[in-house]
């Protein structure tokens, strides 16, 4: 799953907050141990990871105030033309 941000934001909005309940609540009911959080922005890349990590870490914060107890991995990026572009943090379970 997708959370997507405003350019330089890390603020969750409220379509992203009601997907990230939705999977709060498949994480806890399925006893999921593991979740993955890749955090990309677009922008001057050093400024870029900073915006990233502020996102991974709002989307981080945010699952663990719904309750989720599993292990939370982060990753921030620099989207480049090569890379996933745009503003946003991919979820995934392993």
């Amino acid at each position: 799953m997708t959370v997507s941000f405003a350019p330089q934001s890390a603020e969750i909005d409220a379509a992203g907050r009601s997907a990230l309940d939705t999977l709060a609540r498949t994480v806890s009911q399925r006893g999921v141990r593991q979740v993955e959080l890749r955090a990309y922005s677009s922008g001057e890349p050093s400024d870029a990871r900073k915006v990233a990590l502020a996102r991974a870490l709002a989307v981080r914060s945010y699952l663990i105030d719904q309750g989720v107890k599993a292990r939370i991995e982060i990753g921030a990026f620099s989207a480049s033309p090569r890379g996933p572009a745009g503003d946003h943090v991919d979820v995934a379970i392993p």
